[in-house]
Parts: structure tokens; C-alpha cells; sequence
């Protein structure tokens, strides 16, 4: 499996507070099955993290993974959330797309209503594309939400730990699926929280079977580690 979307890089999140509970949260990852990992620190305005640090961070960290024979490929990105000009920051590389490639993790409030269509609309515009990361905490989206997000260009990704959850959040997840409007699976992991990975994938393939699940947790994932469109 592919990991687009975690807080594994130590020291500059909510994620992890230092290199010990990064490499813990890799070695989980790895017995789970996953290959690759995209670390997503946040960009938002408690953690206003610029590309310069956060590339150095990764650098640092790169090398101490390597030198503990943790066996997983790590790539860089961060989860931003939206702002007016936030396209002029990625132009200018203040801000980081996932793995250098048009694609951009994105997120939007919890709490209060956001436009997520307008906003993907002008990601696009811009030259970027948008994913909507986890789309199942938004209570102001539905699926013509999803439909819209998917017709203006953007793609959307789902929380792993949307599939353990209450029935409510799982039936809302597997609606989305079912629509297929769903591109992405990722853990969204933090120290602390569970990585629900490899227990989603099985929910997920037996549900929508391992060609539904295989698209999602690895093949669409493949595209961004390849700067494919």
C-alpha cells in the first residue's frame, strides 16, 4: 500500500513529538504492508510551516530512517489548509505539493461550512490538483458535494479510520465509494492515533472487491509518486 497522507515527520506538528515515535509509527507502517509514505506535515495556523524547513526536517529525518534499516520509501508533501493565496505560496515553493508533482493535499474545516467546490475550482485554475482530504469529517459535504469537487477537476481522499468507525461514518464512506468518486485511502496517522491501514483495506475488499480496493490504496497513489496526471 501507498500512504499519501500522514504526520509522521517528527517535531513539527501534531503528529509526532520526536524521531522515536516517528520511527514506532514506520515500523507499524510497514508491518501493515506499506511501501511508501508521503509525510504531510500541517499548514495551517497553528503549524505555519514553510517549504525550506519542512524540506530540511525531511532531509534530517530521511537519513536517521535509513540509518535504522527501516525498510519504506519516504516521500515529502504537506496537508494545507486553504487560504486566498495559497496557489502563489505552491507557485513559489513557500508551500509544498505532494512529492513535487500538481498535486496538492488539501483541507477545510470541521466546524464551520467552507466552499470546498469553489476553492478546488481555483486550485485547478492555478495549475494544481486539488485532493479534498478527508472528506467524511466535513459534515457540510455530501455526495453532490463530491460529484461537484470531481466535475471542477479536484479528486478526494478518505480516512482509513473512516471504515472502523461508527456505522454512520462507515456508511457514509462506503456511499461515497459505491459512487465512485473516491481516489484516495490514507491513514492520516498521528502518534497516538491508530494507523487503520491495513484493517480498512480488508473492509474495503471485501466489500467493493481488491481490484475497488487496489485502485485506492495503491494504484491511484502510484500516479503521484510518478508525477503522472
Amino acid at each position: 500500500m501507498i500512504d499519501i497522507h500522514s504526520h509522521i515527520l517528527p517535531e513539527v506538528d501534531d503528529g509526532s513529538k520526536n524521531a522515536e515515535q516517528s520511527f514506532e509509527m514506520l515500523n507499524d507502517a510497514v508491518n501493515q504492508g506499506i511501501t511508501d509514505i508521503i509525510l504531510t506535515p500541517h499548514y495551517r495556523v497553528d503549524y505555519l510551516n514553510d517549504g525550506e524547513k519542512i524540506r530540511k526536517k525531511f532531509a534530517d529525518f530521511k537519513a536517521s530512517v535509513a540509518e535504522r534499516g527501516i525498510n519504506v520509501s519516504l516521500y515529502l508533501g504537506q496537508e494545507i489548509f486553504v487560504f486566498y493565496d495559497m496557489a502563489e505560496s505552491l507557485k513559489s515553493g513557500k508551500l509544498l505539493s505532494l512529492n513535487d508533482s500538481k498535486y496538492v493535499l488539501v483541507e477545510f474545516s470541521p466546524e464551520y461550512s467552507m466552499d470546498i467546490p469553489e476553492t478546488v475550482y481555483m486550485i485547478k485554475t492555478n495549475g494544481f490538483i486539488p485532493i479534498v482530504a478527508h472528506l467524511c469529517r466535513y459534515h457540510y459535504a455530501d455526495i453532490e458535494t463530491a460529484r461537484e469537487i470531481k466535475e471542477l477537476g479536484g479528486l478526494i481522499q478518505l480516512n482509513a479510520g473512516a471504515f472502523c468507525d461508527t456505522w454512520k461514518r462507515r456508511r457514509k464512506a462506503f456511499g461515497y465509494i459505491k459512487e465512485g468518486l473516491v481516489d484516495f485511502i490514507a491513514s492520516d496517522v498521528h502518534f497516538g492515533r491508530d494507523n487503520n491501514m491495513e484493517k480498512a483495506y480488508r473492509i474495503v475488499s471485501k466489500k467493493f472487491g481488491t481490484a475497488v480496493a487496489d485502485k485506492l490504496f495503491t494504484e491511484n497513489a502510484e500516479r503521484i509518486l510518478n508525477k503522472q496526471k
